[in-house]
């Protein structure tokens, strides 16, 4: 699949579980990463990549959730993607999707931190052979905003 159109369906999904909020979470910005496909050993006979990559965006809500919400943004989100026809595996603290070539994962946290992470296999790689490109962008350390916001509903 080429990037941008890998891109295109992960922000669908990301904006998908955003809009699926009323009141909204108000989300900071997204971490696109990706994870190359490697064949051989790595080891010390090295290893090749194989021109696909994994393409993985996490976004955190920067709404705190308290804990007496907690089931309830597992519910919506439940709730928008069986309603997309995924099946979807339901867990303490999380739901998750996955299907052939992509995962979705949304889960909240003891902190009251809310995650959504969208993933796409089969991507094509457009790294050189030290990482450099790609389409890794947004904050390393995107969570940092996670759960700092307080909201009349969501976080009382």
């Amino acid at each position: 699949m080429p990037v941008e159109q890998a891109q295109h369906r992960i922000e669908a999904e990301l904006a998908d579980v955003a809009g699926a909020f009323h009141p909204g979470l108000q989300w900071a910005e997204a971490r696109y990463e990706g994870d190359p496909d490697l064949t051989g050993f790595c080891g010390t006979s090295g290893c090749k990549k194989t021109g696909r990559t994994e393409m993985i965006a996490k976004q955190a809500a920067r709404v705190r959730i308290t804990s007496k919400r907690y089931q309830e943004p597992l519910d919506v989100v439940q709730t928008l993607w069986t309603g997309k026809g995924y099946s979807v595996d339901r867990y303490k603290g999380a739901v998750e999707v996955k299907g052939s070539g992509f995962t979705l994962w949304f889960a909240v946290g003891v902190n009251g931190c809310a995650e959504v992470r969208a993933t796409l296999t089969n991507v094509t790689d457009t790294s050189d052979d030290k990482g450099n490109g790609g389409f890794g962008r947004g904050p390393l350390a995107y969570a940092a905003q996670c759960a700092t916001v307080d909201d009349p509903y969501w976080s009382h």
